[in-house]
């Protein structure tokens, strides 16, 4: 599990006086950067490879200008070409504002295709697979048609 420690700008903020939803993504983002490092050590974009494929954010607790958040990221499932990292933000009193994850990709820009992750990323991925204790579960995604009335 890799531990971010991050503390919310005024910038962060909107109108309604709390974080932006938007802004959690950027602070799940920080939450990866070292995942980007074990890809791409040089962090140089020209030798990017790893892609976004799908994004989701659970928005549990409001976070407020002035607080240090903290976001936990971990590896939940690792395959062929995709691997899943999962975060949770906390508050300064350990209570949970989000629950993310995001579905990233091997790819290889320059031929615009998917390519397998080799095994010393897997293994590497595989050492970050530990979770926060007692972190939310994610909530299931309802299609239109399953919402209630």
């Amino acid at each position: 599990m890799i531990t971010t420690k991050i503390p919310v700008r005024f910038v962060d903020c909107d109108g309604m006086g709390h974080v932006n939803n938007a802004v959690y993504y950027t602070y799940f983002e920080e939450g990866k950067r070292e995942i980007f490092r074990w890809f791409t050590p040089s962090m140089n974009l020209k030798d990017w490879r790893v892609i976004v494929a799908s994004t989701h954010c659970d928005y549990i607790q409001e976070i407020n200008y002035g607080e240090e958040i903290t976001v936990y990221t971990w590896i939940s499932t690792i395959s062929r070409s995709s691997f899943d990292v999962e975060h949770a933000i906390a508050g300064p009193n350990g209570n949970w504002h989000a629950r993310g994850r995001v579905t990233l990709i091997g790819y290889n820009y320059e031929r615009k295709q998917v390519v397998p992750l080799s095994e010393e990323i897997k293994d590497i991925l595989r050492q970050h697979q530990d979770a926060p204790r007692n972190v939310p579960e994610l909530r299931k995604i309802r299609m239109p048609d399953q919402l209630e009335e």
